[in-house]
């Protein structure tokens, strides 16, 4: 009898183990899909935002260093759009075709925005997020705005240009349960360095 009562106990806290398990597995594999989802968002956000940056400074000879300049460049400033007319021979290079006539070049203005986020870049793109000017600075599932900073350092007796734009794990993965596993949610996903003179994101690239 002793031995059935025991069986019968253990039946239901084996199932119920069982359901913890698997529980915990399903919930981990859930949130690796969608932690990949979010980082891939938050990637080519920050290239974006990059690609903004890079214009500016052609523009401007410095970094911005905060999201209200950078918009008011895009939604306000004209950029140069150099359009080549005619084909270099191979035997000769550009400039030589250029002084003989044999091309041209002719310098149209646009507005930065439509300039900097031309056809061929928005094709180039991830398009795991849709792309939309008036989010641009936001972090995706979050209410909050990507952190930026630009300045100067010196390297090799150089003044060189620099800016950093990041977010935080934890505020990438906002409304998740992140805790416990594989991210620090205080790193940061950042594109730039306030200290190298580096346009790469941290991501790998």
């Amino acid at each position: 009898m002793k031995t059935k009562h025991i069986i019968l106990i253990l039946i239901p806290i084996n199932i119920l183990l069982a359901y913890l398990i698997y529980n915990s597995i399903n919930s981990e594999v859930k949130f690796q899909n969608e932690a990949k989802i979010r980082l891939s968002q938050n990637v080519q956000k920050l290239k974006d935002l990059r690609h903004v940056q890079t214009a500016y400074k052609r523009t401007k000879g410095v970094f911005a260093d905060n999201f209200e300049n950078l918009i008011e460049f895009l939604e306000f400033d004209s950029i140069p759009i150099i359009k080549a007319i005619g084909e270099t021979p191979d035997s000769l290079t550009d400039s030589q075709a250029l002084k003989l006539g044999i091309i041209s070049r002719d310098t149209a203005y646009v507005l930065a925005k439509n300039g900097v986020f031309n056809k061929e870049y928005l094709n180039s793109r991830d398009n795991c997020i849709e792309f939309s000017l008036n989010d641009l600075t936001t972090v995706p599932h979050s209410n909050m705005n990507y952190n930026i900073d630009a300045g100067e350092i010196e390297k090799g007796k150089v003044i060189v240009q620099v800016f950093e734009i990041s977010t935080t794990y934890g505020t990438i993965f906002t409304g998740l349960d992140a805790k416990n596993k594989s991210y620090n949610l205080n790193s940061l996903l950042k594109v730039g360095s306030m200290q190298e003179a580096s346009l790469n994101g941290n991501w790998g690239e």
